[in-house]
């Protein structure tokens, strides 16, 4: 996938960059040792080739340049993140046995139905990686079954529960920043504000921002409505939004984390239909931010929020439910601020940085590190 220096923003350079910082707050060094990109998604064998050709250039330099460090400066451990057919990890596999030392993957993805289709090269090359790896670490539970179903994975799973990072979350700041947000976006501050913060790409994505037209159409409480992204489908979403709709939504456009952080902090309601969401790190963000959550289950979505005390959860489809969800929140201020209290306190237990750390370090701790 992309590297954690790539210049765009992604839920997978957020959940890398995250990963880095829990690992150093467990006392390990870290060093992104290669900026190169295997994800190939047209099902192009050429292409497919020719990543795979420049991974074993890259692969040779680095085991060129690691073998004639000095001693101390050598790594002990190899961890990739993020591995399904589309993007293999065609270095970090060679890399490790020469070298000789542990090969850690963080959230692999087993599509077998891909071993005769367009990306099988890639599905195999997934296949040996894992093969060598001597931990893997799931966090999306979608990932379980399929990992669980190979022979001589099982035992190499564990599992770590996705998180954040919440050093920038201020909660004492809200009446002032939503003062802040108002004048910037021509909001209500007396009206109830719902948000949500995706990319706006062609796919899985302007499916959610249908389905999230379609479901603040059927809500019955006055409400405005706060997106933040862009991407290359915007005009889409923008004409989802168009109509009686308009009046009432304010596109945020694209927006660095601290402004977020700052527009979850003044909202009132998180919701997203998630469909085909493997994590959702911005339904943390909203928790962290006192925001209850209505969403769909796709993915790690369940054990995010809370059904019942964090927020609601429903199919990604089902827009009635999801409005009667909304609409019940709207309606209903102390049960709003309930929720508030326990997403921040689900954050807080769950799904912090200090967790992650502390997880990610037990897991090394039992590998055979060389000397």
């Amino acid at each position: 996938m992309k590297s954690p220096h790539h210049p765009r923003p992604s839920g997978d350079r957020r959940i890398a960059r995250l990963l880095i910082k829990a690992l150093q707050l467990s006392g390990h060094h870290v060093e992104v040792i290669s900026d190169l990109r295997t994800w190939e998604g047209k099902g192009d064998p050429a292409a497919q080739q020719r990543i795979g050709d420049q991974a074993f250039e890259v692969s040779e330099q680095l085991i060129e340049n690691l073998e004639t460090r000095p001693a101390e400066q050598k790594p002990h451990v190899w961890f990739s993140y993020h591995l399904y057919h589309k993007a293999p990890d065609w270095v970090g596999p060679r890399v490790a046995a020469r070298l000789n030392i542990p090969y850690v993957v963080a959230e692999a993805s087993l599509a077998v139905k891909q071993g005769r289709g367009a990306w099988s090269t890639g599905l195999h090359q997934v296949i040996h990686a894992l093969e060598q790896a001597a931990a893997i670490i799931c966090l999306n539970p979608v990932d379980i079954p399929a990992l669980q179903a190979r022979p001589g994975l099982r035992g190499k799973l564990h599992r770590l529960m996705p998180f954040i990072d919440c050093t920038d979350i201020n909660l004492d700041r809200r009446s002032g920043v939503r003062s802040k947000i108002a004048h910037q976006y021509d909001l209500d501050p007396a009206l109830p504000w719902l948000i949500s913060v995706a990319m706006m790409r062609d796919d899985a994505k302007l499916d959610s921002y249908q389905y999230l037209a379609e479901t603040v159409a059927r809500v019955n409480h006055p409400f405005q409505l706060v997106l933040i992204g862009n991407g290359t489908a915007r005009h889409k979403v923008e004409a989802l939004f168009s109509g009686e709709l308009a009046k009432n939504t304010r596109f945020a456009g694209e927006l660095d984390q601290i402004a977020i952080l700052e527009a979850l902090s003044a909202s009132d309601l998180f919701v997203w239909p998630a469909v085909n969401e493997a994590i959702g790190m911005a339904i943390l963000e909203a928790q962290a931010s006192g925001l209850p959550v209505v969403a769909g289950t796709s993915g790690a979505i369940p054990e995010l929020v809370r059904a019942g005390e964090t927020g609601f959860l429903c199919a990604p489809g089902n827009t009635l439910q999801m409005a009667t969800f909304i609409d019940k929140l709207l309606g209903k201020p102390e049960l709003r601020r309930l929720f508030s209290r326990a997403a921040i306190k689900n954050i807080e237990q769950h799904h912090s940085l200090r967790m992650a750390a502390d997880s990610l370090n037990r897991v090394l701790s039992t590998l055979p590190l060389s000397k």
